[in-house]
């Protein structure tokens, strides 16, 4: 009995994981019944305890019965009175009997009352395996339910695809930024830009010049010929002269 009684623990708590139901709840309420089938049990073996207890009772009241017609026997043969004498020898031999019957009872019941509370224990040792067991596959239940969950958001939310959206919008708000500027620029003032350009050029202009005076350079020198200088002194005059002369006429 007691051996089919684990195997079905131990076919209880393997097949479990395979189950679609909570696996939490199948664990408690099997632990639920096996705790009620100790119950059981225990009771079990107290009754056979407390029927050992009865029967050793009744044996050693038979016992004190067989002592007490021994008694009485021996009492009636000093009183010569042997007929008496024989029947309490008689009702001796019947409690005897009872008492031999008994004796191998509580032989066997005894023996049996220790078998049980035997396996008891080792029914309660095993029911406390199954507790322990209980709790690491609840644990392993709850374990697994999180990397599910986890794996579960993991697949919906990838990181790849939000990341290859975020450099579309990038590039899209990059887009809008250059036309934005090149609007900006197109509705510009035309001439206030050329005026800048020119204050920009005698920025650089200016720059350049101080910077050849630091190095020691000085400005650039043009050179101009002489003689045609004097060629167009000469035809300032002839024209100035000719002007005087048509002046007097």
């Amino acid at each position: 009995m007691f051996e089919r009684f684990f195997n079905v623990i131990r076919s209880i708590f393997g097949a479990l994981l395979g189950k679609a139901e909570d696996p939490a709840l199948l664990l408690e309420q099997t632990y639920q019944d096996l705790n009620a089938n100790v119950m059981q049990v225990r009771q079990a073996v107290a009754q056979a305890l407390a029927t050992e207890k009865q029967i050793e009772q009744q044996y050693i009241k038979n016992q004190e019965q067989v002592k007490t017609w021994h008694n009485r026997a021996a009492m009636a043969v000093k009183e010569g009175k042997d007929d008496l004498a024989k029947q309490a020898l008689q009702r001796k031999q019947q409690y005897a009997q009872v008492m031999g019957e008994q004796e191998i009872l509580l032989k066997n019941q005894h023996q049996t009352t220790e078998t049980l509370k035997v396996r008891l224990s080792e029914l309660e040792e095993e029911v406390q395996k199954a507790y322990s067991k209980k709790q690491v596959l609840i644990a392993r239940d709850k374990a697994a339910q999180a990397t599910s969950k986890a794996n579960e958001l993991l697949s919906k939310t990838n990181a790849y695809g939000t990341l290859s959206v975020m450099d579309r919008m990038e590039t899209k708000v990059e887009e809008k930024e250059a036309r934005a500027a090149a609007l900006a620029e197109l509705s510009g003032d035309n001439l206030e830009k050329q005026f800048k350009n020119i204050e920009v050029k005698s920025d650089i202009d200016g720059d350049l010049a101080a910077l050849k005076s630091e190095l020691g350079m000085g400005p650039t020198r043009i050179e101009i010929k002489e003689p045609i200088l004097l060629e167009e002194n000469k035809k300032a005059n002839q024209i100035v002269e000719s002007q005087e002369i048509s002046d007097q006429e």
